[in-house]
């Protein structure tokens, strides 16, 4: 996080910006506090896109779905700004955790389970966004937030209808991420659908496991060439074999040979849970795997503590605790005693 610029607004409705956190093609993104202390991320339009019908169009669109979405793994909508307000705004709850492509970056890639768990909250995240009649369309690494409670999917701006036009012009311009885009998406952007989503998903997923794309070009035109290409294969290196046969189908050149959300989901949740763990419990030990605590707020003194990554198996229970524990569970089971 850095300190804010003096160009940079101090405060925006009724948050106080603290900070920066990055930028995009749309606008850059603040830390900020809403006035009951509430952490959030600000994203604010380019100024010099203001003028741009399509821009702002766009911007409002992410806003209206934020709006409509509701799940656990979508970070939530805390505030926006108002229809008459000159330059649009949005506050999303902040995760403080690192994004997937920042973590595998520095840590690399997950284990299989951790993997399939990511896989199962992404799913369910899709799910959520296409219950409401969306659809993502930019899945990828930098849009996933690893925090506390495991990962949430972040950035609905290229978010489209399921039932309707999926740009916002007349014109058939590609927009996403090329390295997690589908072939009709980077080959007829217009005709997009659930499927693509499901093909970001898998794309994201083998970055996960393998810390790579499914196709890689020297030049932006050859990685489109590849990923449109019927004779060209993903590069299903150092992903483990246990997950080839779904990322393969995930990755399928027809949409209609792609497994759907809700299969997506069962089958990953049976490689998150083979070890005989509940859902609930592998969430839990994937997110204390994954979750590194960001930097604080640039202009607080006293920064929080920074847990390192590790392993459930690290944790020490003092003796003293045990012992307690111990003699509590002997009276529990006495004859006639009361837990």
């Amino acid at each position: 996080m850095e300190l804010l610029d003096r160009s940079d607004p101090q405060r925006i409705g009724g948050i106080t910006l603290r900070g920066r956190l990055g930028a995009g093609g749309m606008g850059r993104v603040f830390y900020g506090l809403t006035d009951d202390y509430e952490q959030v991320a600000v994203k604010i339009i380019r100024e010099d896109l203001l003028g741009h019908t399509e821009a702002r169009a766009r911007f409002a669109r992410e806003i209206d779905a934020l709006r409509t979405v509701q799940g656990p793994h979508v970070a939530a909508l805390v505030d926006a700004s108002g229809e008459g307000e000159e330059r649009p705004w949005l506050a999303v709850e902040y995760v403080r955790g690192l994004s997937l492509k920042e973590f595998v970056e520095t840590c690399g890639p997950l284990d299989g389970e951790h993997a399939a768990t990511l896989g199962v909250l992404l799913a369910s995240a899709l799910g959520d966004i296409h219950a409401a009649g969306l659809l993502h369309r930019d899945l990828k690494p930098g849009n996933i937030l690893l925090g506390r409670d495991g990962a949430k999917v972040i950035d609905l701006g290229l978010v489209a209808l399921v039932d309707g036009p999926t740009d916002l012009t007349t014109t058939a311009s590609t927009l996403g991420t090329p390295a997690c885009m589908s072939p009709e998406q980077a080959n007829t952007p217009k005709q997009v659908t659930a499927a693509t989503d499901v093909y970001s998903l898998g794309a994201t997923l083998m970055f996960a496991l393998a810390k790579h794309y499914p196709y890689d070009g020297k030049t932006v035109a050859a990685l489109f060439m590849n990923i449109i290409s019927a004779d060209v294969k993903p590069d299903l290196a150092g992903v483990p074999e246990e997950f080839a046969p779904l990322i393969t189908a995930m990755l399928a050149q027809d949409p209609a040979d792609r497994p759907t959300v809700p299969e997506t989901y069962e089958r990953l949740k049976e490689v998150a849970t083979s070890g005989g763990v509940t859902l609930p419990v592998a969430v839990r030990r994937f997110a204390v795997a994954t979750y590194v605590e960001r930097d604080s707020d640039p202009q607080d003194p006293t920064p929080p503590a920074r847990p390192r990554r590790r392993d459930l198996s690290e944790v020490v229970v003092p003796g003293s605790v045990v012992a307690k524990l111990a003699d509590r569970l002997r009276g529990a089971y006495a004859v006639g005693a009361r837990f």
